[in-house]
């Protein structure tokens, strides 16, 4: 039941059933998009934020828009 899931905390935020990362109160921006990349590894199918929904399918897709966002 609980296979694939990932609690992302704060790390990103969900908005309309979408995943975004925001930045802007981070102390160190380099390892928070280090984190976010990391997170490409992992084979996810449900994401939990801080802020926000649930978000489920296509996670590695948005965390893959997110990270090419950043660069």
């Amino acid at each position: 039941m609980f296979n694939r899931l990932l609690i992302a905390g704060d790390a990103l935020s969900t908005e309309a059933g979408r995943l975004w990362a925001e930045f802007g109160g981070t102390p160190d921006m380099g390892e928070a998009m280090h984190s976010v990349r990391k997170l490409l590894e992992f084979d996810i199918e449900t994401a939990i934020c801080y802020h926000g929904e649930a978000c489920r399918g296509d996670i590695r897709e948005q965390l893959e828009r997110i990270v090419s966002s950043m660069a």
